[in-house]
């Protein structure tokens, strides 16, 4: 669920579509005695889905690489024309680039903490139990009660199948906002990666309240959910931000022990002031960032200049099962596009964008 709104305001793609360099490294020496930078690159955007022309919005995914190329897509979107109410929704797309027809797979339940609204999801692989089922899927999701999207709190599902026409839902929050429900935003807009394969679970949340809005994050051992072990919650660094963090997604690169984030950015002061114009990508240090603490080195923006749209929002990283990447230096980002003509929900589509890097020869 979008927290600007309440509070704050597939193949790979071929190098020459690629645009918008910015520099990223310092100048190193070449052959010959020439100098070069390292430049990052967005490449040509992908157009992935949306509901138009319908009156249904997709945005905020959570995508899955699978080691055969093949992508699963979690997204929020809303079942019946004309209706904000927010169910969880997938896609399979191959590796040839088809997809299949998007499903509704977590639903609000009635009469319960999450009766209004299922959104945000975040979804990992490990080793889960649950009243004496294994599973080997988690799918964390922001839920609420009511249509004021105030007093939103963090659940999780199961599926052993990331094709499940339905997921199984663990039956209370697992981040719960028992104060200022109907004063504050909540807390929600989770992003989990996997710290062992197995059930530790590192998991990040926005959480806005009356004092202002942050990420947090906090370690979960979810081996056994009949007794869940919830860490303390610490704050994720903003140090090379000066903008409240807020609507994050995280992924892992194992290798070079690093954590990339997308972030999101400022809204524009014009309709629709509550939707975010850009998204920043930036990586750090994850020894650090376990710790709350690190500054974040930045990459370009994904901006009009990228998309050609004026509002981008929303965003995920392209992540394996456990949360991880292939390298920080060049994700690739799934993100969602809006216009700006009344009423923009109905224009949410969500759009892929892979980066490059590139040397240029730095002359002088």
């Amino acid at each position: 669920m979008k927290i600007t709104r309440q509070l704050i305001c597939l193949a790979l793609v071929p190098a020459f579509l690629c645009a918008c360099a910015r520099e990223d490294a310092p100048a190193q020496e070449g052959g010959g005695g020439h100098a070069y930078k390292s430049v990052t690159k967005w490449c040509e955007p992908i157009d992935i889905f949306g509901f138009q022309p319908e009156n249904r919005y997709a945005y905020c995914p959570s995508v899955l690489e699978m080691e055969d190329g093949s992508c699963h897509m979690f997204f929020c979107g809303n079942p019946e024309a004309g209706k904000m109410v927010d169910n969880i929704y997938h896609i399979e797309i191959k590796a040839d680039g088809t997809k299949t027809l998007p499903v509704s797979v977590l639903q609000p339940t009635p009469d319960t903490w999450d009766s209004y609204h299922c959104c945000d999801p975040s979804v990992i692989r490990g080793n889960f139990r649950m009243g004496g089922v294994d599973y080997k899927y988690a799918m964390f999701y922001l839920g609420i009660d009511k249509a004021d999207c105030k007093g939103n709190e963090v659940g999780v599902a199961f599926s052993n199948d990331l094709n499940a026409t339905s997921w199984v839902k663990y039956p209370k929050q697992i981040v719960a906002f028992p104060d200022d429900r109907d004063k504050a935003w909540g807390v929600g807009q989770p992003s989990a990666f996997s710290l062992d394969r197995e059930g530790s679970v590192l998991l990040t949340y926005t959480r806005g309240d009356t004092k202002g809005t942050g990420v947090l994050f906090c370690r979960l051992d979810m081996s056994d959910m009949d007794n869940l072990k919830v860490g303390g919650a610490k704050s994720v660094s903003s140090m090379g931000f000066n903008i409240s963090l807020h609507n994050c997604d995280f992924a892992v690169d194992e290798t070079n022990q690093k954590v990339v984030g997308v972030f999101s950015g400022t809204c524009p002061d014009v309709y629709p002031s509550y939707i975010e114009s850009y998204q920043c990508v930036a990586y750090t240090a994850l020894d650090l960032f376990l710790e709350g603490k690190g500054t974040w080195t930045r990459l370009p923006n994904i901006d009009s200049s990228v998309t050609g749209f004026y509002r981008n929002h929303n965003a995920c990283l392209l992540r394996d099962e456990y949360g991880y990447l292939k390298t920080y230096r060049i994700p690739s980002v799934f993100y969602t596009v809006s216009g700006t003509a009344h009423i923009a929900e109905w224009s949410y589509h969500i759009y892929r964008v892979d980066s490059v890097i590139e040397k240029v020869e730095v002359t002088g």
